[in-house]
């Protein structure tokens, strides 16, 4: 059987999203769990070429057949390698760009390549003996997968995956295929060099929906030659005669006679030692029920130096630098942000308490308070002018905007992708936020660089802190301009920098460093002699001219508030979330927080009573893969309340900015905030490119150690590697979270299964290869992951995009939870996806994807492996998308038993606290859900929530879908 275990090693003859190139000699060359192999001409055991540790894809043959070209990822950026196998590889291509798909030239002197080296992807040619680059292609599109005709003189490629093009050493290019509405990959000539073959991707769905296929073809000239249901992956062909063609489908090294049309494959059988066995349960530290305020969110020093703004438990606070905290708003609404006027003696802040984020004013003298910007849509991330006259912010797409004190608002920047808080030039005329700089259109990530907009004329620029450098987010980490305009604050690296500039925002020399630990959130005095700013979850003051840094403590304290008394729950039925039928008319008696027994119902039992006896009652549903903070400013205090109207009485964050999650954590523990149990963690960590505006940027070993140090002192629970982190850094994560005990995860599943990580997130999903190897574009899996996987035991958050498909079976848009909680813009892209499913052509694909996927769930979850349920909420839809994925499952052949526990016992043993969660038995939370119907006969019963009871306080759903209520403007 393909994959089997046969004591301690696994055999693999699948493979998913795997590449073969062919020797002259018939060998074939192929990239299997991140490492090159050499499968004979006539099939049989594979030898490795490269190390287990190489992360290298991408083969192509030396016309010779004596070398291998590669492309490895393992130095922090995609490079051109060589191995002669039974030797150590060389390596050909060095510095920050990226250098992929090597092909070698029909001569053997050349290598062709495209890398992000110009305008964004081009096409360029090595000269293997002196390594000189030379340009062929390198236009406004993004060019890729070059291919060179059999003499040697064109290159053919990819033009933004829509058309092929064909370009010779002089730049003379013509255009050789058209898309016609599909996506194109991996072109290839026929031997004579009159026709092009090219692997052609049709009924492509948008790219929320996965950017998944229908079909996947190989296409030679004008004609498929394929089979309409074949796997095709999207990798060039190669010519085994003039007849037959060798490519990779189905999992296999496929062999095509295309004079006969017959098929047969090239069998092969690579053996690798299993991984590592995870233990059953990775306990993460609990959280204690008091100590320390840690989770401190955008600190402002005040313009006289004196006093510090803060956000912290849900609320806005200010304190003397050595004196008590005082508390400003007092209501359960997202407090954030925080700016001080010029003169000190008010603050803008961030607030939802009328419905959406809108800017508030707060007079420190008098407490008044009132709205400055109106709900329509959300306002964050106020910066106020140095005049006192005007406040910067943005709104929730990223564009930014300028209110005057008086209300008045006009656009000043479009949309920016998760942008950082503007900071103003001392002369009011340019504003300085940290942005997004992509390399390319091909690949999302790129660097955090700052952007200077000149707000008279709107133009603006870019520019990066250090050549290739990121700044440590794009959030709070600057920059920050200094009081005289000469310098910005910001973080690289994970530590405090001084950036000297000029009047017009531009570098003028390499960043100073001011601290040596590791810093967040700075923040100048009016005088610019110091700078406050958050090191290990404290804050932190430095003198700019000494270097002198002092602590500053605010004595905030949180306490865990806990529900008294008994309750007794009266269920109609209940699933206790491990027997299979359901039990009917039960009594639930809750002491305190916690179950204290399930016995048959008595009405003479003591104790609050609530009546569920026409309802189901089951253990709370958790929501395994989430970023909480990725739009929580956004939805605000609602966020958690929909959270819970769905049933949803746990998540686990895969990554948030680091101090926003442990105030959201700190607060609802304290029971200032309603919502989910959060096992929060903070932001990924990632390699020298970032996506997302609270990853981690890391160029070096060092600054890895130190982002695994600020975790450690903020209390992670989980370490997240994102798509970017190197395998030496994914080694350094596995090794801290095996001595912290706390579980390590990526969106990789090798090399990292032999590095000691815990999990996978996603099924397939973003990595930096631009495909995934865990799932194809048609939605299928091998045997490769499945029985890595379940050797392993390594957990699987599957998130499942296409079961958006299933958003056509019901009018989630008239759902009261989400007419009364989604904010405006969420419930409109709701009802965009929602039409766009509908459609034929992407509700085909959707279906075929969906089918597939949830087999290959069902394949991990028979042979043991641990399946949990995750969505990626928000950016699939919150609350619903987890309903959407268990329906998927039982559509697709787990049984509704199956399906619930993905949300409750695995769950729970993925979060290492099934001793407290998943089940309804005695000595468990009370976080209980009260559905109407029966989840284990019908599986959409489980999104009938009526009730939801969180550690015993009780939440009906009409409490927790009330409209929030506009407070006084005076406190």
């Amino acid at each position: 059987m393909p994959g089997m275990n046969r004591g301690g090693t696994i055999r693999i003859a699948e493979g998913t999203h795997f590449r073969a190139a062919l020797a002259p000699s018939g060998a074939v060359a192929i990239d299997l769990l991140s490492r090159i192999w050499i499968v004979p001409a006539g099939g049989g055991p594979a030898a490795a070429a490269t190390g287990p540790l190489a992360d290298a894809t991408a083969p192509d043959w030396s016309p010779d057949g004596r070398a291998v070209a590669f492309q490895s990822y393992r130095t922090g950026a995609f490079q051109l390698w060589t191995v002669v196998p039974g030797q150590d590889p060389r390596r050909l291509t060095s510095g920050p760009h990226d250098h992929r798909e090597p092909a070698f030239s029909p001569d053997g002197t050349r290598l062709a390549f495209s890398a992000d080296l110009g305008r964004g992807y081009g096409i360029h040619v090595l000269e293997v003996a002196t390594g000189r680059i030379t340009t062929w292609a390198d236009s406004a599109v993004e060019e890729a997968a070059p291919a060179w005709s059999p003499d040697g003189q064109r290159l053919a490629f990819t033009a933004d995956g829509a058309a092929i093009d064909v370009v010779d050493a002089h730049g003379d290019r013509e255009r050789r295929v058209e898309a016609d509405g599909a996506q194109l990959a991996a072109p290839f000539w026929t031997p004579g060099g009159q026709e092009i073959g090219y692997v052609r991707f049709e009924g492509v769905t948008p790219k929320r929906l996965g950017s998944y296929a229908r079909r996947a073809a190989l296409v030679i000239g004008d004609r498929t030659v394929s089979a309409p249901d074949e796997d095709v992956f999207g990798f060039r062909a190669h010519w085994l005669s003039p007849t037959e063609v060798v490519y990779t489908a189905d999992g296999r090294i496929r062999r095509r006679n295309l004079a006969t049309g017959t098929v047969r494959d090239i069998s092969f059988e690579a053996e690798v030692p299993d991984p590592p066995r995870r233990p059953a349960t990775r306990i993460p530290p609990r959280r204690a029920d008091s100590g320390p305020v840690r989770g401190i969110v955008s600190p402002a020093l005040s313009p006289a130096g004196d006093r510090i703004a803060f956000c912290a438990l849900g609320s806005l606070w200010t304190m003397p630098l050595d004196g008590p905290a005082q508390r400003l708003t007092r209501d359960d609404a997202l407090t954030a942000e925080p700016a001080w006027a010029p003169d000190g003696q008010q603050l803008v802040y961030v607030s939802d308490r009328s419905g959406s984020p809108a800017l508030w004013l707060h007079e420190l003298a008098t407490g008044n308070q009132r709205r400055l910007t109106s709900t329509n849509g959300a306002a964050v991330a106020p910066a106020w002018s140095p005049d006192g006259t005007a406040i910067a912010f943005q709104d929730h797409e990223g564009a930014l905007f300028l209110a005057s004190l008086d209300g008045a608002v006009r656009q000043l920047l479009g949309p920016q992708w998760y942008p950082g808080r503007p900071s103003w030039s001392p002369d009011r005329t340019k504003l300085a936020m940290a942005v997004a700089r992509p390399y390319s259109a091909r690949f999302r990530e790129g660097g955090n660089g700052i952007l200077v907009l000149d707000v008279r004329s709107g133009e603006s620029t870019v520019h990066e802190a250090a050549p290739h450098r990121s700044l440590s987010s794009r959030g709070y980490d600057g920059p920050v301009w200094s009081p005289d305009g000469t310098s910005m604050a910001c973080v690289l690296g994970g530590q405090l920098h001084l950036l000297p500039v000029d009047r017009a925002g531009r570098p003028t020399a390499e960043p100073r460093r001011l601290t040596g630990e590791i810093a967040d959130a700075p923040s100048w005095s009016g005088d610019g002699r110091q700078i406050l700013y958050l090191s290990g979850g404290k804050l932190r003051l430095a003198e700019v001219a000494t270097g002198r840094i002092r602590t500053v403590e605010t004595g905030l304290r949180y306490t865990a508030a806990r529900a008294s008394g008994r309750t007794v729950i009266h269920a109609g039925r209940l699933w206790d979330g491990q027997s299979r039928t359901l039990r009917e008319n039960v009594d639930v008696v809750v002491e305190h927080d916690r179950i204290a027994a399930v016995d048959d119902h008595r009405e003479d039992r003591p104790g609050r009573r609530v009546d569920a006896s026409a309802l189901t009652v089951l253990p709370g549903l958790t929501d395994a893969h989430v970023h909480n903070r990725l739009k929580g400013r956004f939805f605000g205090a609602r966020q958690g309340k929909l959270w819970l109207s769905f049933g949803i009485t746990a998540v686990r964050s895969a990554g948030d900015p680091a101090y926003e999650a442990l105030q959201e954590e700190e607060a609802l523990l304290a029971g200032r905030q309603v919502g989910p149990r959060c096992f929060g963690t903070g932001e990924p960590i990632d390699g020298s490119r970032v996506y997302y505006g609270f990853m981690r940027p890391t160029a070096s070993a060092a600054e890895v150690e130190r982002e695994l140090a600020r975790a450690r002192a903020l209390g992670h629970r989980l370490l997240k590697a994102y798509v970017r982190l190197p395998v030496s850094g994914q080694r350094a994560l596995a090794e801290a979270g095996r001595a912290a005990g706390i579980p390590v995860t990526s969106h990789y599943l090798h090399p990292a299964a032999w590095l000691g990580l815990d999990g996978v997130e996603h099924l397939g999903a973003s990595t930096r290869l631009g495909y995934s190897q865990t799932m194809t574009r048609r939605g299928r899996t091998y045997s490769d992951v499945v029985s890595t996987l379940t050797t392993s035991g390594m957990s699987l958050t599957p998130t499942l995009f296409s079961a958006a498909v299933l958003l056509a079976e019901h009018d989630w848009t008239s759902d009261p939870r989400v007419r009364a909680l989604f904010p405006r813009w969420e419930a409109e892209a709701l009802a965009q996806v929602t039409a766009a499913v509908t459609e034929p052509a992407v509700r085909e694909t959707l279906e075929h994807v969906l089918a597939s996927a949830v087999g290959t769930l069902r394949r991990i979850h028979d042979g043991g492996g641990l399946v949990v349920a995750g969505t990626d909420a928000p950016i699939d839809f919150l609350g619903l998308s987890l309903h959407l994925n268990l329906r998927a499952m039982v559509a697709h052949g787990f049984s509704p038993y199956q399906a619930l526990r993905t949300a409750t016992g695995n769950a729970a043993q993925l979060l290492g606290r099934s001793d407290d969660l998943g089940a309804v038995t005695p000595g468990k939370l009370a976080d209980l859900v009260f559905v109407e119907g029966d989840p284990l006969a019908d599986i959409t019963a489980a999104a009938n929530v009526r009730k939801v009871m969180l550690g015993g306080v009780l939440h009906e759903s009409a409490e927790l879908l009330a409209s929030p209520q506009p407070p006084a403007d005076r406190r």
